[in-house]
């Protein structure tokens, strides 16, 4: 995440005195001898486009993350009936963050729920590479962010948005505790069966199931046994190392920790020497503090082979074994991580196993999948969230734009034309943040001295580099909001 050299930092709220402009997204088109979809929408206003009835399919989405969630807003938005099957309860306690940037936050502005979304984020202003010995390497500015794109990039806690997302969905589009066991899919329609006997029929299926997908596997499974299924994808996930991830309760001792309180985050990564760990410390709202530890020291020699070791979730009797290996790291308010362990409620503590893999197969027949069912990022990339979004940006405005009496192949016209448009860009977000990962991760002279570098580029490099990601795309089946940001996009595609 490059960022660049500024020397103000405005106010986290955006300016509601420009007027609207017309969204600019664009979509690839695809012809085939059944149906094409036409590249004219993307020059038509959202007035056009908002008086058009929607198809009348129904979608079938499983999974109730932040893709799926997002994917289940949008298409109430556009009047396309949906399902979200999720195999939990309830959303899951606040124990990791995400990362939001102008990419996606002038859709969220689109959609209405961007003070929503400012309550429950912070913006990021510095990110501070340090030694053990906490002095600092280099730093990363990011007040820039809004006079040049619009909106400060900002830290907010998954499950709070994943609420505001909930909030917004009628009663009983969401159903519990359904776990998808079987999926039947043909020209017709997919159907879902569910552990305890719910059946599910649908239209279409996208799998925003996450990097374990049911959805993923139950396709694969199928397009091996007829042999269509590229070797790659095949194998596992590219497993690095354990992460260990956590988030603080509101402190009050600003005193103590006055990163905390601020209005603007100062995030600081700290990479060891005496022994091999990256320390990540993001303070987010309401003055908490998320917090990272990754390396060897979580990782035993050899369990890289181990399954097992892989797979296994820390329960709460293994927190404070797990916490005992990382408790004397220091952290650069004096002290050592500890102290922020203290602050952390033992079921805000978890493992994540630092994993990533670029699918090619995204879609066949009436299923697609979306985040990180086909994508997956490193923890600490935080591209994850973000390109989910823009997934589902992209795969909405598609079947938005499908004709009235859809057939199977306008469906297969649909799910192509979103593969061609997001995989190139969402690959190429996967290889920067691999590259990123290892950059922080690794040790010795050589990881040291390009961790410098990078935390010490001239101002016209960052901003080079981080134009060329800039994309902000909007639905363009609802009204259009201004592109705030100094940096214009010529074509806003996903």
């Amino acid at each position: 995440m490059p960022f660049s050299k500024s020397k103000s930092s405005e106010s986290f709220r955006p300016s509601q005195s420009a007027r609207p402009t017309p969204s600019t997204f664009t979509i690839t088109t695809t012809n085939t001898t059944t149906t094409t979809i036409s590249s004219a929408a993307s020059t038509t206003s959202s007035s056009d486009t908002s008086s058009r009835p929607p198809p009348p399919f129904k979608v079938l989405i499983v999974g109730a993350g932040v893709g799926g969630l997002m994917m289940a807003v949008c298409l109430e938005r556009a009047g396309i009936d949906y399902v979200v099957l999720e195999r939990m309860t309830q959303l899951a306690p606040p124990k990791s963050t995400i990362q939001l940037s102008a990419n996606t936050l002038r859709a969220i502005e689109q959609l209405g729920l961007l003070d929503d979304v400012i309550r429950i984020s912070k913006p990021v202003a510095t990110v501070k590479l340090r030694k053990q010995d906490m002095s600092i390497v280099g730093t990363m500015d990011a007040t820039f962010y809004k006079e040049r794109y619009g909106h400060y990039s900002c830290i907010a806690s998954r499950t709070e948005f994943c609420q505001i997302l909930v909030s917004q969905l009628p009663k009983g589009k969401i159903l519990w505790n359904k776990y998808v066991l079987e999926i039947v899919s043909g020209n017709a329609g997919v159907q879902c069966r569910c552990a305890n006997g719910h059946v599910e029929q649908a239209s279409i299926l996208i799998g925003a199931d996450g990097a374990y997908s049911a959805v993923r596997q139950n396709l694969y499974q199928k397009l091996k046994r007829k042999d269509l299924l590229p070797k790659s994808d095949t194998e596992a996930l590219r497993f690095m190392q354990n992460s260990i991830i956590g988030v603080t309760k509101s402190i009050e001792d600003l005193d103590r920790f006055p990163a905390a309180g601020g209005e603007f985050a100062e995030v600081n990564i700290v990479v060891g020497k005496d022994q091999p760990y990256t320390l990540w410390l993001s303070p987010t709202f309401s003055n908490r503090i998320a917090w990272s530890v990754s390396g060897k020291l979580l990782t035993p020699e050899g369990s890289e082979l181990s399954e097992n070791f892989k797979q296994s979730e820390f329960g709460p009797e293994s927190v404070d074994a797990v916490c005992a290996l990382i408790q004397d790291i220091p952290i650069p308010w004096g002290g050592t991580l500890a102290d922020l362990i203290e602050l952390t409620p033992r079921e805000y503590v978890t493992k994540v196993m630092v994993e990533e893999k670029h699918y090619k197969t995204w879609y066949h027949g009436r299923t697609v999948l979306i985040g990180e069912a086909c994508h997956k990022f490193v923890p600490f990339s935080g591209q994850g969230a973000e390109q989910a979004i823009l997934d589902v940006i992209c795969l909405v405005n598609l079947l938005y734009r499908l004709p009235t009496q859809s057939s199977h192949e306008d469906y297969c016209a649909a799910f192509k034309a979103y593969y061609e448009q997001r995989c190139p860009i969402a690959k190429n977000a996967v290889q920067t943040s691999h590259l990123f990962s290892h950059v922080m991760n690794s040790q010795g002279i050589t990881a040291d001295m390009k961790r410098k570098i990078l935390f010490n580029l001239p101002t016209w490099i960052t901003n080079s580099a981080e134009d060329k990601i800039q994309s902000r795309p909007l639905l363009d089946f609802l009204p259009p909001v201004p592109d705030r940001g100094a940096k214009a996009v010529k074509t806003a595609a996903v």
